[in-house]
């Protein structure tokens, strides 16, 4: 029988925090996840808050990387809130709260760094585990096209988070076709572009490129940390500060496309190139 990654008791402590936030607000926090609750569970547990947070848990298998890494991201989501209610509230209780949960989430083997919960043991589970079965035009089309349907139909939220989500698993698929040393929980695709930058000679420090080129480079990195604040700021991988409209997730859509393709192409051409130089 698998163990659970996050015990049952950090996760009733998770919860009977969101006891305190409207419905909506913990709808919104396990947004941040991508996680959904199981419309038909029956929680065996009083209130309407604890019954919707039970629901969330019933769709997750807390033994699976992959599900407990979505859960980490809506209990970060929850750590960030009480930070920032700490930092405007200095009397509150919410420096106790905080320090409770992170000595709980450090029982279950996790420690808190830069604002993600990160587990030795689940680094090395979830290795090579991308959400993209293989780069390549076909699957970057195929991922966008779920973006643009849910623009269509009316999630453009979704839609910048899917984009996002596509930048993160292109990078970290060719940082690992580069064999570029990285942590598999680095989230920020600033970050993770900045180390595919070296192996594929897309640095504009390159001496090598002309100016031009320097100059769209430079842009690509501006779009890059665009999508990054846009994302957090507008989209379904953390609570919203505001709606998007639809035009700023097709934006944020294309973006995504054309990152991808060019990252794709100049891998390619970096492996032909190497590969004339061995002939």
């Amino acid at each position: 029988m698998n163990r659970d990654l996050i015990s049952k008791t950090t996760r009733n402590e998770f919860r009977e925090l969101l006891v305190g936030y409207t419905l909506r607000e913990i709808e919104m926090t396990f947004d941040a996840g991508g996680l959904a609750p199981r419309h038909d569970y029956q929680p065996a547990v009083s209130g309407q808050r604890r019954g919707l947070v039970e629901a969330y848990y019933a769709n997750l298998d807390f033994s699976s990387p992959s599900d407990v890494k979505k859960l980490l991201s809506a209990y970060e989501e929850i750590v960030e809130n009480l930070t920032q209610a700490a930092e405007r509230q200095p009397g509150e209780n919410h420096a106790a709260t905080i320090n409770s949960l992170l000595r709980r989430m450090e029982r279950d083997g996790f420690r808190y760094e830069g604002g993600r919960f990160i587990s030795d043991a689940l680094n090395v589970i979830v290795a090579h585990a991308p959400s993209l079965v293989q780069l390549t035009e076909a699957s970057i089309q195929e991922h966008l096209e779920k973006a643009r349907q849910k623009i269509a139909n009316g999630d453009p939220a979704g839609a910048i988070a899917n984009a996002y989500t596509l930048v993160e698993e292109a990078l970290k698929q060719l940082l690992r076709k580069t064999g570029t040393a990285f942590n598999e929980n680095e989230g920020d695709i600033r970050a993770l572009y900045k180390l595919l930058a070296e192996p594929l000679h897309l640095a504009p420090k390159n001496d090598s490129l002309e100016s031009y080129l320097k100059a769209i480079l430079e842009g690509l990195q501006r779009q890059i940390g665009g999508l990054f604040e846009l994302a957090n700021k507008a989209s379904d991988r953390h609570a919203r500060k505001y709606n998007p409209a639809p035009h700023h997730a097709r934006l944020a859509v294309n973006v995504a496309f054309t990152l991808c393709e060019f990252l794709l192409e100049s891998y390619e051409y970096q492996q032909k190139r190497e590969e004339r130089r061995a002939s």
